[in-house]
């Protein structure tokens, strides 16, 4: 054998591109291919089907519970301290398991009784319970809510990432406070779906301050304590609060230390508009990446533009480094849904979207407004030289209470000369003002071309000729190849019998219309070139 198949770290590499299923054959092979083949095949589990199939047959036999809905495991015979010897030479290569709560096989649909993990923990012959000693990724969802609490049965001191789902009880929230000690290496933490009615967020706030280490969070909210301690992490990168509350300020003289000097992503979402200030505040060093921001409420124009007026003056560090900014309104349930008459109301204007210009690297911009933005073709004009490094660009309403366009097909020349990358593109336009094809050739009698452009969303625009908008379309952005309009997102009939309705019915068939025509207008302006 070569002398390179005899070191440890090159057969390793050489098991990574083998397929999981020919790795067993190939541990078969030799002595020295057999503990790196091992450790990549045992190196996940998705359940715990495979440890307990290394045990002797006939010990376990599933059970399904009609009136519980889920599935056990009822014992045949006691488990010898000789029927742990195969499962535990096969245990301390898992370094990543995923438990769903279904098991052996997640297609089974149902959850895992309590039960089981109970008699799997009580017949386990050394304590405390470390199936898996060796564990670094842990993801535990329980689907039945007896199963939350055994999550400790996989807690370890080499755990750095950790992914928890569907704490329920009181009971569960307190058993959370023993992450810190059991897991003192933890870089990664995730928590979903916490029981509503349970006041979680002091819990989540004082696990956070025992972490020091952490890089990544995503959490339904935290209060300031909590917040001001991850502010002075070194090495946060990535923070989400899924639910955030309003908080009072933070402590005087915090804004003047180093806070958030790694921190990259920002995804946060509050039920008002007024839980996002003060978090922003905190951003003064941050050299952020990626800016995410929900609001539950239907937010008005005047409270919108204070927001954004915070993103400038607090973001300052993110001018050159931030590459993706969302933000989106309305997520809550029984969202109030602004009318015509409300215009005045929630009307973003279109300097207040220009205001955000500093931000001159973004790739990915996603804005909405209850009713729009008022914009025309000079506007845009001056975001497409702004955001040249575009890739993705959306700005629309977010309910189908439209304020009319005032951008016109011409005005998407300036998008085509300025944002050679702009691949998606969302925005209401006035297509009932046409515009020839020759519109495209510039000064010096070059046509004006794009080559990147993919998609377009046009939500309800009005359109005149199908034909001619196909016809500039295709002259502009030749590998255009999708159109579409708010119906692809939410049928106008839902919104029950009227003239709105109507009249978006008629546009949507228009703008199929013009699809349709985009690949034959192509291949005839192929076929002239040849």
């Amino acid at each position: 054998m070569h002398q390179c198949l005899q070191v440890v770290e090159i057969v390793s590499l050489v098991c990574e591109e083998i397929e999981k299923r020919s790795l067993p054959s190939f541990a078969r092979v030799c002595k020295a291919f057999n503990d790196p083949a091992l450790d990549v095949l045992w190196r996940h589990q998705d359940s715990l089907g495979n440890i307990l199939r290394c045990m002797p047959a006939g010990i376990w036999e599933e059970l399904y519970d009609a009136d519980e809905d889920e599935i056990t495991w009822l014992m045949n015979r006691p488990v010898l301290l000789s029927d742990w010897e195969r499962p535990l030479v096969y245990a301390h290569r898992v370094k990543s398991f995923n438990y769903d709560g279904r098991f052996p096989y997640p297609v089974s649909g149902r959850p895992t009784s309590a039960g089981f993990l109970k008699s799997l923990e009580l017949c386990f012959p050394w304590k405390p319970f470390k199936l898996f000693p060796n564990l670094q990724t842990l993801s535990f969802f329980s689907r039945s809510e007896g199963t939350f609490e055994y999550i400790r049965l996989f807690l370890g001191p080499q755990i750095n990432d950790l992914y928890l789902a569907r704490p329920q009880t009181a009971a569960h929230l307190s058993l959370l406070q023993t992450i810190a000690a059991e897991c003192p290496l933890l870089k990664d933490l995730e928590i979903q779906y916490p029981n509503q009615e349970l006041d979680y967020k002091a819990t989540f706030s004082a696990l956070v301050l025992e972490l020091d280490r952490l890089e990544s969070i995503i959490l339904p909210c935290l209060d300031n304590f909590a917040l001001e301690h991850l502010a002075r992490l070194p090495g946060l990168k990535s923070l989400t609060l899924e639910n955030q509350t309003v908080m009072n300020s933070f402590s005087a003289g915090i804004s003047d230390d180093i806070i958030f000097p790694s921190l990259q992503t920002l995804h946060i979402t509050g039920e008002v508009v007024e839980a996002i200030f003060p978090l922003l505040t905190l951003m003064t060093h941050a050299p952020l990446r990626d800016l995410d921001i929900g609001i539950a409420e239907t937010v008005t124009a005047k409270r919108l533009a204070a927001l954004y007026s915070a993103i400038i003056r607090y973001c300052r560090t993110s001018y050159t480094s931030l590459e993706r900014m969302n933000y989106c309104h309305g997520l809550g349930v029984g969202t109030a849904i602004p009318s015509h008459t409300d215009i005045p109301t929630y009307l973003v204007q279109g300097s207040q979207i220009l205001s955000l210009a500093p931000f001159r690297n973004l790739s990915v911009v996603f804005l909405t407004a209850p009713l729009g933005f008022d914009l025309d073709d000079a506007i845009v004009g001056d975001l497409a030289q702004t955001w040249q490094h575009i890739c993705e660009l959306s700005i629309y309403s977010t309910f189908y209470v439209n304020h009319p366009s005032r951008i016109t097909l011409k005005g998407l020349l300036s998008f085509a000369q300025h944002c050679p990358h702009l691949r998606s593109l969302a925005l209401p336009l006035d297509a009932t003002i046409s515009t020839p094809a020759s519109e495209a050739d510039a000064n010096a009698g070059r046509r004006i071309q794009q080559n990147s452009l993919l998609c377009m969303i046009v939500m309800r625009s009005p359109i005149a000729d199908p034909l001619l908008v196909a016809d500039f379309l295709s002259s502009v952005f030749p590998k255009l190849n999708s159109i579409l309009t708010d119906k692809t997102f939410h049928d106008p009939e839902a919104d029950g019998p009227g003239d709105d309705v109507i009249e978006a019915i008629a546009y949507n068939e228009k703008w199929k219309a013009v699809a349709a025509a985009l690949p034959v207008l192509r291949s005839i302006r192929t076929e002239e070139r040849t």
